[in-house]
């Protein structure tokens, strides 16, 4: 067999290691005594999930959280059994058993979801740790006021019905393999735990909405009728004084004062990324952790009159020097960014001319241009170029979908260091 040294990625996503640990830090500052949750879902908001939750881990942060169970499973597989690792999104046929077994806690927006977090315990023979999901105002997942109460109910149930439960080993539905779980308390139900409850801000970006009061009260409300079934429970479900109270994403965690909650769910922020319109993240004391690069590969001089990529969308006005970089649409960069978008090459920003096309860009770099040649670096975003959020405008949408979009072709590298 022969084998190839692969050579390297034509575009790069550079990971600034020490501006990660720093957000980090900053923001955990600002949130306590609530607790930081590092958000790494969808591959770390693009920055690459492998390198950045190895990081925080190393950095001392044990509290991460995903959208999807095989996002919680390839965490818990990257990072060992120490970290608590939270998942919320799955669908009415979801195997919960792996993640059972693999103590992955699970958000609970339905109250079917219940019987099926029981029965995936039994099963397996471990706990299931459960935080219950209100949907407060945002409207997508999450109990309705209805669930809610239908919630509490089940509960209650639940643990009236374990008061006088034995265990049954010869139980049809419990794997052969499976062991009692030893953290269990033995005074509590074998199989479910309510540790925490949780909901998620629509317009904490706006601080000046009402929405955001109204949510925390209906929240609030929800809390307090939760403390009081997993006390009637005699703790049996859960320690009410133990719940994970968190409601607060990114925009809450930078706007409200003090962070509500016990602990704060914080993403786009923790990549040094500002989640408020129009905000510099260097005012709130973050920085970019991914610089998105490219290279020069070829320059050409162009004639008056003459078009650029498909469509002809650009027809130069004047004579002048176009140079060509990888990194297009299969790349994740937006196509909608055509003829908006700028990038720097040596400290200098130039224009993208014509449509992004799936694997490479067109520069306009100004007729008679010799400073830019062949090789030379080319800062698509991040620091030393346009930011993200600039991406975002040009392409008419966020900075979130600018780096989440990236594809897996572009090569993800962490960069040591004092990251400046």
């Amino acid at each position: 067999m022969t084998s190839f040294d692969i050579p390297e990625a034509l575009v790069r996503a550079e990971i600034d290691e020490a501006a990660l640990r720093d957000n980090a830090a900053v923001l955990a500052d600002r949130l306590a005594p609530a607790r930081l949750k590092c958000v790494v879902k969808a591959n770390a908001y693009g920055h690459g999930v492998d390198l950045i939750a190895p990081v925080l881990f190393t950095a001392g942060w044990r509290e991460f959280c995903v959208a999807t169970i095989p996002e919680a499973l390839h965490l818990r597989s990257l990072l060992g059994p120490e970290p608590e690792i939270i998942a919320w999104l799955y669908g009415p046929t979801t195997d919960l058993d792996e993640a059972v077994r693999a103590d992955i806690q699970l958000g609970v927006s339905t109250v079917e979801s219940l019987d099926r977090l029981t029965k995936a315990a039994r099963r397996t023979g471990a706990t299931a740790r459960a935080h219950l999901k209100i949907d407060t105002g945002l409207g997508r997942n999450g109990l309705s006021p209805e669930a809610v109460v239908r919630a509490f109910d089940w509960l209650r149930r639940h643990a009236e019905d374990s008061r006088s439960a034995v265990t049954d080993d010869t139980d049809p539905t419990r794997d052969p393999g499976a062991t009692t779980d030893p953290t269990r308390d033995p005074g509590a139900t074998t199989d479910i735990r309510i540790v925490g409850i949780m909901s998620h801000f629509a317009v904490a970006d706006e601080p000046e909405r009402p929405e955001t009061a109204a949510q925390s009260a209906v929240f609030s409300s929800a809390h307090g009728q939760l403390r009081a079934v997993l006390d009637a429970a005699d703790g049996r479900l859960g320690e009410s004084d133990d719940l994970d109270v968190h409601i607060a994403n990114s925009p809450g965690a930078l706007t409200l004062g003090p962070c509500p909650g016990t602990s704060a769910r914080v993403g786009l922020a923790l990549y040094g990324l500002s989640p408020l319109e129009g905000g510099d993240p260097t005012a709130l004391g973050l920085r970019p952790v991914m610089r998105l690069v490219s290279t020069v590969i070829n320059l050409k001089d162009i004639p008056a009159g003459h078009g650029a990529s498909y469509g002809l969308t650009f027809t130069a006005a004047t004579d002048t020097r176009f140079a060509l970089v990888p990194g297009g649409y299969g790349d994740g960069l937006p196509r909608s960014a055509s003829n908006r978008a700028e990038v720097a090459i040596r400290g200098r920003r130039y224009p993208v001319v014509g449509r992004i096309a799936m694997d490479q860009m067109i520069i306009d770099i100004g007729v008679g241009n010799d400073e830019v040649a062949i090789g030379d670096e080319v800062v698509i975003f991040g620091p030393g170029g346009p930011s993200a959020a600039e991406w975002g405008t040009w392409a008419n949408t966020i900075n979130y979908e600018i780096v989440t979009q990236l594809s897996a072709r572009v090569d993800r590298t962490v960069r040591k260091g004092d990251g400046r």
